[in-house]
């Protein structure tokens, strides 16, 4: 099932979507670290990936 995340950082246009929950993660994690110098709690984590529908 794929798996979506956005980020909820105000003015913060990034979206990503993955096949598989770790990767999602990774990436999140990733996008945090870089783009706003900070980390993702693991319980923020589950409440921000989504599982989504496939198109």
């Amino acid at each position: 099932m794929p798996y979506q995340f956005r980020c909820p950082r105000e003015r913060c246009c990034f979206e990503l979507r993955c096949d598989a929950d770790h990767e999602a993660a990774r990436l999140a994690r990733a996008h945090a670290r870089v783009a706003h110098c900070d980390r993702i709690a693991p319980a923020d984590l589950d409440r921000w990936l989504e599982r989504i529908e496939a198109a």
